[in-house]
């Protein structure tokens, strides 16, 4: 089957390759870079940058590739890491609290580098000093920790010294202030990569001379595994030369890639879909024996799928606005600037520097006008990618959590913040038909998807629901089997209760060194939430028939909506003030509500509610026994066991949060309780303001 346009194949490297370079705050300079890696045989991993160019304190973006810097207005420092490189490693981003150095934690759970060693440390620096103070802005003991495993060390350092640059005569104040940081390698036990001698810096402009002044050091642990360093790759319009530092492999084993379920051969499954038979479940089995069940028919389904579904392969697509002229005048400027390194002539200087503006300046004409057409033909849709194409995306903040040194750690704390212990619930030892279950048909599955958005992201198995609609329309008996059993012994197996949990940080907050800056979003298996929406549909029916919920409770039910809640309360506050009284409202919020769920509370409410015993052991199954796996940047992407009440981004947990809270509603005379989810407005009305103070107080009191 031929790979999507604009695919390739991914082999897996037999190296590592990182880029240094010092982009002088210029996009043009960081353009020519990244577009010059096309000229190579495979892309770099990790590329590094010095002063490189920002915009509203946005950094420019190159597709396939994710980019990393310190969260200050204008970053000295940042780290674009190959997406392929970020899905196979723990990359985790560290800010030491100076703006001009930045470091990489990258992890794994298999040893790298065919050593005993799980991680190794990268440090981005770009010292500068001034003439005044003479000091620089990064410290010996920040660049060269004394650490155990693998480091490297790099940047535009702005040291001059006979270790690195024999040939060069040094004044008394250069060496004296480069001796500090050498002598603190040495300590710490960090060699020189650079070759002596080999130059990094030619300045196209003034007299100054060639000098070596990007650096980069290895400590021990990581010198066996240094290959090479190189500034072969052809110049970008800096002073600066890009340098290549390639080591071995971390570590031959790769994730496989994502299928693009877009592309699925539908044609060729159709048929094969039409005779796919679920074997039958086991009669009255174990929790076990149905888990193994569900797996082995899932496992081969989606197998299935997957064979007739190509794969995700990195692709780096030029720029739309790229020409073949511009082509020619990068070739060009190439040709000068290597002339102009080889021979140091103010002649040859002079013809480089002229190159350069020639180049830049014919890259900026077609870039306005593409920019321009696409303004011309956007639409109310696309309106707001021109909105993040032209300010960029705010960098998300990464967990920095006091204490949590390794990634295993911040995954620790952050599990311990969202999920915190709760009492298990415990599942009957053999599973059992209820009497009561109502069968299920392929109408119900058929009502429950038309619900399901296909932009919805998928939980961990990745798979959407618009995959999910054609085997159904394909093949409704599939989806049927699968799921008629769990209603029938009400049971929610443990293969549809893994979810990814993302971790985001809550914007404006003046410190992310706390669990509390961050919020999560749950993701589940959508062929759970297929079944969750269908067992919250015939509870709904079930609840309303034995009244089990408030007139007064509005949200996450059909046909009550943020309108029906607003326009009742207005309604009724002006039908309170009629008799002049004087009207109060106290509004609550429920804090974690549906974290806070008791199982067996809620189990007992809708025993004693009337609801079908397979629906409340359904409930109850769903609810135990769920594990989570965070994703954040660093995150060792391990699933962990937690307690979850009513799992957010589930289809049920509203109204399961709804049936929970129905007990705390009470009539108000002279006064209104309204409730939207999680929200409480309590409004009551006297003769006076004092009046309802002392009873909304009261009221707070009874709900407590």
């Amino acid at each position: 089957m031929p790979l999507p346009r604009g695919q390739g194949p991914a082999p897996t490297p037999a190296f590592l390759s990182i880029i240094q370079h010092n982009c002088l705050g210029s996009w043009n300079v960081f353009l020519s870079l990244f577009e010059s890696f096309k000229g190579t045989t495979t892309y770099p991993s990790i590329v590094l940058l010095q002063d490189p160019p920002v915009n509203k304190a946005h950094l420019p973006s190159f597709n396939g590739f994710k980019s990393f810097f310190p969260p200050v207005r204008k970053p000295r420092v940042a780290a674009y890491v190959l997406m392929s490189f970020v899905s196979n490693y723990t990359v985790l981003p560290r800010f030491k609290g100076v703006d001009d150095v930045r470091s990489l934690d990258i992890s794994s759970s298999e040893p790298l580098f065919g050593t005993a060693f799980h991680s190794f440390r990268i440090i981005n620096a770009y010292s500068t000093n001034t003439v005044a103070n003479r000091v620089h802005s990064v410290s010996p003991e920040v660049l060269f920790p004394d650490l155990g495993f693998p480091l490297l060390v790099l940047g535009d350092l702005n040291i001059h010294n006979p270790l690195s640059d024999p040939l060069r005569h040094f004044s008394h104040r250069e060496v004296s202030s480069s001796t500090p940081y050498f002598e603190k390698a040495a300590e710490s036990g960090f060699a020189l990569l650079n070759p002596p001698g080999e130059y990094t810096r030619f300045p196209l402009v003034g007299k100054a001379r060639p000098s070596v002044i990007d650096l980069a050091f290895a400590n021990s642990p990581l010198l066996a595994l240094v290959k090479s360093w190189e500034a072969t790759l052809p110049s970008t319009g800096s002073d600066h030369v890009p340098i290549t530092i390639t080591l071995a492999a971390p570590s031959p084993n790769q994730k496989p890639p994502r299928p693009r379920w877009v592309d699925t051969d539908w044609e060729t499954l159709d048929p094969i879909i039409k005779g796919f038979k679920v074997p039958a479940a086991p009669p009255c089995p174990t929790p076990p024996q149905l888990d193994e069940w569900m797996s082995e028919s899932l496992n081969r389904l989606v197998a299935l799928l997957k064979e007739h579904t190509p794969v995700s392969r990195p692709s780096h697509h030029s720029k739309p606005w790229w020409t073949p002229h511009l082509s020619i005048l990068r070739r060009e400027y190439h040709k000068a600037a290597r002339t102009a390194r080889k021979h140091d002539t103010p002649h040859m200087r002079e013809i480089a520097g002229t190159s350069k503006a020639g180049y830049f300046k014919a890259i900026k004409t077609p870039k306005n006008k593409h920019w321009s057409s696409f303004l011309l033909a956007a639409t109310p849709q696309s309106l707001w990618t021109a909105k993040r194409f032209a300010y960029g995306r705010a960098q998300p903040r990464f967990p920095a959590l006091p204490g949590a040194e390794t990634p295993l750690q911040m995954n620790n704390v952050l599990l311990e913040h969202f999920f915190p212990p709760k009492e298990p619930f415990s599942t009957p030892p053999r599973l059992r038909p209820h009497r009561s279950a109502t069968p299920l048909t392929t109408d119900e599955i058929a009502a429950a998807l038309s619900q399901c958005s296909p932009t919805s992201a998928p939980g961990p198995d990745g798979i959407p629901y618009s995959t999910w609609k054609q085997v159904n329309k394909t093949n409704p008996s599939i989806l049927l089997h699968i799921l008629v059993p769990l209603v029938l012994l009400g049971y929610h197996p443990a293969s549809l209760k893994g979810s990814n949990g993302v971790v985001l940080d809550k914007p404006g907050k003046p410190s992310y060194e706390s669990p509390s800056s961050f919020r999560i979003i749950v993701l589940i298996r959508t062929i759970s939430k297929i079944l969750e929406r269908i067992i919250a549909a015939r509870l709904l029916a079930a609840a309303r028939l034995k009244g089990l919920l408030h007139p007064n409770q509005c949200g996450s039910l059909p046909w009550l909506s943020t309108y029906d809640a607003c326009l009742t309360l207005t309604n009724d506050v002006k039908t309170l003030q009629r008799p002049r009284l004087k009207v109060s409202s106290l509004f609550l919020d429920i804090k974690a509500g549906f974290d806070n769920v008791d199982n067996k509370t809620l189990a007992r409410i809708r025993r004693e509610g009337g609801i079908p015993p397979y629906l409340v052991s359904w409930v109850s199954s769903f609810l135990g026994e769920r594990s989570c796996t965070l994703i954040f940047q660093g995150a060792p992407g391990t699933p962990a066991p937690v307690n979850v009440r009513a799992p957010q981004g589930s289809p049920i947990s509203p109204l399961l949060f709804l049936l929970y809270v129905a007990p705390l509603h009470f009539g108000i005379p002279r006064g209104l309780m309204i409730t939207y989810v999680d929200d409480f407005a309590l409004t009551v009305a006297s003769l006076s303001y004092r009046g309802n103070i002392r009873r909304l107080q009261d009221l707070f009191d009874r709900l407590e």
